[in-house]
């Protein structure tokens, strides 16, 4: 008798080739051809599990740095960034190219970065969720802290009577003003350079 596996003769006793397998349910036919020309035919059904690798193999964050530094199995991260920085890019990369990750709720294409994500004054938490191709996640959680302003300088100064000497300029604070007699009340009109500071 001869021995064919998916249509391919194999000697008998004798290992076939690789058979490449998908996620899912994969059909081997082994059809046994005898003397007379007689077939019968046994079926291997294969079922290949779906990966259930949730995890990323990197992630950066852009403008900053993780703390601690990446590792796949550490899920929370802390990133300090300066006032100046209002928004922040984060970039993660799965560890196995069958599943899938979104950013803040978004979906993002692993190894590239997501959309700026705007961040307020104090803590921003990113949630970065990676799904599995069997649907099992993992979340990995980013708290970023933005620092508070330490602008406490003017953009501007003026007075409704006489002028301010020297001219204004914002590292300057002392100046003089000189009223004619007869102005016995003057108004003030100051403007701060950071809109998030307060002034009296």
């Amino acid at each position: 008798a001869t021995v064919k596996v998916n249509g391919v003769a194999v000697a008998s006793g004798v290992a076939s080739g690789p058979i490449a397998l998908s996620v899912g349910d994969n059909t081997i036919n082994i059809v046994v051809t005898a003397e007379d020309g007689t077939t019968k035919t046994y079926t291997l059904t294969v079922t290949r599990a779906a990966s259930s690798d949730a995890t990323l193999s990197n992630l950066t964050v852009g403008p900053g740095s993780l703390s601690p530094d990446f590792s796949a199995e550490h899920s929370d991260y802390i990133v300090s960034v300066d006032n100046e920085v209002n928004a922040i890019t984060v970039t993660p990369t799965v560890a196995d190219n069958q599943a899938t990750v979104k950013v803040d709720g978004s979906a993002v294409v692993s190894g590239q970065g997501s959309v700026p994500i705007a961040l307020s004054v104090g803590d921003n938490t990113i949630n970065v969720v990676v799904t599995a191709e069997d649907g099992s996640t993992k979340t990995y959680t980013l708290t970023v802290t933005r620092a508070a302003s330490s602008d406490a300088t003017l953009s501007d100064l003026a007075v409704s009577s006489g002028s301010l000497s020297p001219d204004f300029s914002a590292e300057r604070t002392s100046y003089s003003v000189s009223v004619d007699n007869d102005g016995n009340a003057l108004t003030v009109t100051a403007t701060v350079a950071d809109n998030q500071a307060t002034l009296t």
